[in-house]
């Protein structure tokens, strides 16, 4: 097999596209020291957020809407919303949940207009707004939980910042200043519904920095493959997996790997019917893997083989790992040629084998807990789920897909597929991720638009189309 001729591509324009991300606790903090650091007006930033919010969100004010009403800067962005839609023509009301508030928010209280009704409950309304706490919320603070019991279950919810506490669902929610990590956490995305961002006024370059960042489809550098190009230059990846058991698993990573547009692709497996049923695959018997672009391994692998494992990590070949070769992860180091793809389910049972905590209840502790596995392992891990978290060592990318029709069985194996073959076409591990991650998420978005919900299969098809 002929070395590769594609060169590694440079990545070094995603952080400077990527948009800063901040747990609840860091946002905190970075309002206070942007506010101080640049004498921002308070009251300006609040009026600022409420216009945001009526402009971003007025597809969901419908009917009667109650805006339930904290006792800090989150409720006062909803006292200012209140005089916005007063003014606009709407039924609005208001709920405090407290009697009392801070000085900004006790001033918008005695300026609101009086013919604004004050109501006691959310019983009855159409849409509720929850301004209750935002990111500053305490935990101790737990009033609020008997105020929003009484949302009726077909009212539309809309919460500013995040929803507060996560204890209820919000149909949109407005984020102000930053994403907040927070909203991402794979319990936690369910609840937010569509996710408008809005700054209201704090300054761009105030926000840079921190090692949380937001993917957006710009982030992609995927190269494009060039017009002279063939099988030899586009990359050669070999599969592993498949079983007796499992053998639809194998078929989409390897078909997968076309799709993303792989050269050839050779595979080691048991389930031998993959190659009458796909001519295009080359079987493989051998035990030296270095002459291979890279290793798709793990898919529809059963109870799999850690000496083919081990020799595929001895190999020093870049590679994609998932599914149940993810078992064999502990006690190996991979050098930052390997990718992990494990969803959450699989994450859980990896933390286990490397004796660390899974983080996934708390965002400040998931960051943490992905950043250090993948520096004990140096590897990129990506955790699947609605929104998906790729780390390695020095950072943390999320891309909020919230797609749900790619929720379905062999979708983890295309992406496999997908970052395996870039792997095998010189990209990076944390490039060939991030890449891997936005071209499954565009297939999946594609693949919806043109069919609903659907198999693998209609994904793959996407994925070609789109490469």
């Amino acid at each position: 097999m002929p070395p590769m001729a594609i060169v590694p591509i440079a990545h070094a324009g995603y952080h400077q596209a990527m948009r800063p991300v901040y747990t609840l606790a860091e946002a905190g903090e970075k309002d206070r020291e942007l506010i101080g650091r640049y004498g921002l007006c308070e009251a300006s930033l609040i009026d600022s957020a409420a216009m945001g919010a009526f402009r971003l969100a007025g597809s969901f004010l419908a009917g009667r809407i109650a805006i339930a009403v904290g006792p800090g800067n989150n409720g006062s962005d909803g006292i200012e919303l209140a005089a916005l839609l007063h003014r606009s023509g709407y039924d609005v009301s208001v709920l405090y949940l407290s009697p009392k508030g801070n000085a900004e928010n006790m001033r918008r209280r005695k300026a609101l207009d009086p013919a604004i009704p004050v109501v006691s409950s959310l019983a009855g309304f159409d849409t509720v707004v929850d301004a209750l706490f935002g990111f500053g919320i305490d935990p101790s603070r737990t009033e609020y939980l008997e105020v929003v019991r009484d949302i009726p279950p077909k009212a539309a919810v809309i919460a500013l910042d995040v929803p507060t506490g996560f204890s209820l669902k919000a149909d949109a929610t407005v984020c102000f200043m930053a994403p907040k990590a927070e909203m991402y956490l794979p319990s936690n995305r369910g609840k937010c519904g569509e996710i408008l961002h809005f700054n209201p006024g704090f300054p761009e370059e105030g926000l840079c920095g921190g090692s949380i960042h937001l993917l957006g489809d710009d982030d992609s550098s995927i190269h494009q493959i060039g017009i002279a190009d063939f099988k030899n230059t586009r990359g050669h990846v070999l599969a592993i997996g498949g079983s007796c058991r499992y053998p639809g698993a194998l078929r989409l990573l390897c078909r997968s790997c076309f799709a993303a547009g792989a050269g050839l692709v050779t595979v080691l497996t048991d389930e031998k019917s993959v190659f009458t049923e796909h001519p295009s695959l080359i079987p493989y018997h051998g035990s030296d893997f270095a002459g291979f672009s890279s290793i798709a391994i793990g898919p529809g692998w059963d109870e799999g083989h850690r000496d083919i494992f081990d020799m595929a990590v001895s190999s020093a070949r870049p590679m994609a790992i998932d599914a149940d070769a993810l078992r064999f992860v502990p006690g190996h180091r991979f050098g930052w040629h390997a990718v992990l793809t494990p969803h959450v389910g699989e994450y859980r049972s990896l933390m286990r084998g490397l004796g660390l905590e899974d983080g996934l209840g708390d965002a400040d502790s998931l960051v943490q807990s992905l950043r250090r596995a993948s520096a004990m392992l140096e590897a990129v891990i990506v955790l699947k789920a609605a929104s998906v978290w790729i780390a390695d060592a020095d950072g943390i990318y999320i891309y909020d897909g919230a797609n749900p029709s790619l929720g379905v069985a062999g979708s983890g194996d295309v992406l496999a597929g997908i970052i395996g073959t870039l792997l095998a076409q010189g990209e990076e591990p944390l490039a060939a991720a991030m890449d891997g991650v936005i071209l499954h998420q565009r297939a999946g978005r594609k693949a919806h638009a043109e069919y609903g919900y659907y198999p693998a299969e209609g994904l793959i098809l996407e994925v070609g189309r789109l490469r």
